[in-house]
């Protein structure tokens, strides 16, 4: 009897871990499943974060271009301002030149003057005192018309700056409207830089937590395999035992059903019955020389 409930509590605690088996490979499932679909999410924040890589990349190549051409055009503008404040320089001297100068207000009254005055040297012989007074006189028209061919001489360069003042200031607004344009590109890459970096920081926080649930999952399934493994050693050495006790009980029922037939073949020899060749058979079986003389 105290077989039987020995065996029955085997075959409950076989049921039972039966049950747990089952259950944590339905646990060890679900996290599996749950460590994959981390992995996934995980992965896919990991491939944004890739494309943004490329993105700042080439916007950073992009920016380092954009700041070596708005270097130059700087260099460029000043000495296009050098050159245009050097020609200013210039006409406010050539004009303080001509600010000094004596302009006649008939230059060919002075040139028929002067060939007068040379006509009449060449063809009257005059005093010297007269003589010297031409001479005078001469020499200040000749100064006067000196510093009127000095006059337009600056008038004719002042003309001539005029257009490469205008040329100067011409190209140096468009020096500045490129620069202007390539500044504010600058600035649109450094905040777009800025925007993605933002980005970028935002999905690895999310792919570490991800990251992060998927080893917590991982090693809650590791856990779970190591209490099925467990499970699994402990159901099989007490089926084993419950199999060695149902043989050992079969055993011994055997050998009591043979006893109690030898005992029934033993009583009908001794009253002289007539036994069966099996029944002999069982007698023979664990005495062999039983009938040898």
């Amino acid at each position: 009897m105290s077989n039987y409930y020995h065996d029955e509590a085997l075959e409950q605690t076989i049921y039972e871990l039966r049950n747990e088996i089952r259950n944590l490979d339905e646990k060890i499932k679900e996290a599996a499943e749950m460590a994959a679909q981390y992995a996934k999410e995980r992965d896919q924040f990991h491939n944004k974060m890739k494309e943004i890589k490329l993105k700042v990349q080439s916007l950073k190549q992009e920016k380092a271009v954009l700041a070596e051409r708005i270097k130059e055009l700087r260099r460029t503008t000043r000495e296009l301002r050098q050159k245009l404040l050097n020609h200013v320089i210039e006409i406010k001297t050539l004009r303080g030149e001509l600010k000094g100068l004596r302009l006649p207000s008939d230059i060919n009254t002075i040139k028929k003057r002067l060939d007068e005055i040379d006509l009449y040297l060449a063809s009257h012989r005059i005093k010297r005192e007269e003589e010297r007074r031409l001479f005078e006189e001469a020499s200040r028209l000749e100064a006067l018309l000196l510093e009127y061919e000095k006059a337009l001489k600056i008038h004719e360069h002042l003309t001539g700056l005029s257009p490469a003042i205008d040329a100067l200031k011409k190209e140096l607004d468009e020096k500045r409207s490129i620069l202007e344009d390539l500044q504010k590109r600058h600035g649109e890459v450094s905040k777009e830089m800025d925007n993605l970096n933002n980005e970028y920081n935002e999905y690895k926080k999310k792919a570490d937590e991800l990251h992060a649930k998927f080893l917590q999952m991982r090693e809650n399934r590791d856990r779970l395999e190591a209490q099925r493994i467990l499970a699994a050693s402990r159901l099989y050495e007490i089926q084993r035992i419950l199999r060695g006790s149902r043989e050992e009980l079969a055993k011994r029922k055997l050998n009591e059903l043979k006893e109690k037939k030898k005992k029934e073949v033993m009583a009908k020899l001794s009253k002289g019955e007539k036994i069966e060749f099996e029944e002999l058979k069982i007698l023979l079986e664990d005495n062999p020389d039983l009938f040898k003389s």
